[in-house]
């Protein structure tokens, strides 16, 4: 089945929104073992969206488009496709109702340019939408079936789970078997080499391996077709996990932040956070988890030595003698968040983010991480390259990481 992407939209080319949408889809049909083959990215201009059209579903049996949906001049989609089938436009009679009932829950008036919103190409499938006013449609273009979506994220995606998935699943038929491990602190080169003798092995012809820098982590997946998938993935999983070991932090929907929280509640224990180069991004993605409440007691961002003398209890000779850039002051926070916050565990972060502020001794990048515990605590100096923030979300997600081999 050959399947690709038709992202629609001048905010897309210009810089102003990220499709977010796309990945999102290719992920999950990369679950049922389809590589979407092209993505093709227009702008609101009838002449490129007809030609898009005319193109992609004379390549593919399924495109996915979005975008164009809405009730302004620039939504263009259902007047393209019509115009590529050769049929007029017809009002949906089901789809206005809908639309009125919408807005007089939000006590408003439907205006005539929102009834364009159940105007389809005539012979279209309606798709309602219950996350939006504007319903998606399908239809029959060539040698492929458009699909057409609102490229609003929660619309399309609700959308995609209950209509275009669903169908891609009853066109497979028999649905392979996948896996995915995340990885961190391994390069993409080092992971695939690292898998070559899995890839290699004939027991595993047929398998389709990949690879997604997703910085920074990277993912392994692997995709089995065939009457035994189910055993054959789940022999290959065990086989990586033997592979990478302790560098695995998760599987499948697995996130880092959730699951430092979820082996800090099954532990009934709780984290204090002592960040200085981080500026509170390790406390920005434990709260951003649900139930956080529950296992982070404090987070404090100390930049000013006096800071975190003061409120951390970090010793004066020690910043005098080591600098706010050492072991020592990553150790010194972990503990004093530890302290103070009367927690079971405490992090500390001290380090130059950059771009200026490096030393020969000291370059842009150097970072200093700390986690006390029960058992003491433990560090680690690592130097990052890239820019602040690339410097900043390392460390961040690096202190995580320790946190949860330090639960494990």
């Amino acid at each position: 089945m050959q399947v690709e992407i038709l992202a629609t939209g001048d905010e897309l080319l210009t810089g102003q929104v990220v499709d977010t949408n796309s990945p999102w889809l290719m992920d999950r049909l990369w679950d049922l073992g389809l590589m979407v083959r092209r993505k093709t990215l227009v702008a609101d201009d009838r002449d490129d969206l007809r030609a898009a059209l005319l193109e992609t579903t004379a390549r593919a049996d399924l495109v996915v488009m979005s975008g164009g949906m809405g009730p302004t001049e620039d939504d263009l989609t259902s007047e393209c496709v019509a115009a590529v089938l050769g049929v007029p436009l017809e009002r949906h009679e089901p789809s206005i109702e809908l639309l009125r009932e919408r807005f007089r829950k939000l006590g408003r008036t439907l205006t005539p340019n929102n009834e364009k919103q159940a105007w389809f190409p005539r012979g279209a499938e309606v798709i309602p939408n219950r996350w939006g006013s504007a319903p998606g449609f399908t239809a029959q273009v060539g040698r492929g079936r458009v699909v057409c979506l609102p490229g609003v994220p929660v619309e399309y995606r609700g959308l995609c789970d209950e209509w275009v998935l669903p169908h891609v699943r009853a066109r497979l038929g028999e649905v392979p078997s996948a896996g995915l491990v995340k990885l961190f602190a391994v390069p993409e080169s080092h992971a695939d080499h690292a898998m070559r003798p899995v890839m290699d092995d004939p027991a595993n012809a047929g398998v389709r391996f990949g690879y997604r820098a997703h910085w920074p982590e990277v993912h392994v997946k692997w995709t089995v077709p065939g009457p035994d998938a189910a055993a054959r993935a789940a022999r290959i999983r065990e086989r990586v996990l033997g592979i990478f070991g302790e560098q695995v932090f998760g599987e499948g929907k697995d996130e880092l932040p959730d699951l430092v929280v979820a082996r800090l509640a099954a532990r009934g224990e709780r984290v204090a956070l002592g960040e200085s180069c981080t500026g509170g991004m390790v406390a920005e993605l434990l709260t951003s988890v649900p139930g956080a409440s529950a296992v982070l007691d404090l987070g404090v961002v100390a930049y000013a030595n006096a800071a975190k003398e003061q409120v951390l209890g970090v010793p004066a000779e020690l910043l005098a003698a080591h600098g706010a850039v050492s072991e020592a002051v990553a150790r010194a926070l972990a503990e004093g968040a530890r302290r103070t916050a009367s927690a079971a565990w405490g992090v500390g972060i001290t380090g130059i983010a950059g771009p200026s502020g490096g030393t020969p001794e000291k370059p842009v990048g150097t970072v200093h991480l700390a986690v006390a515990g029960p058992s003491g605590t433990e560090a680690v100096a690592r130097a990052y390259r890239g820019d602040r923030d690339r410097v900043r979300r390392q460390a961040a997600y690096e202190a995580l990481n320790l946190l949860r081999l330090a639960l494990r």
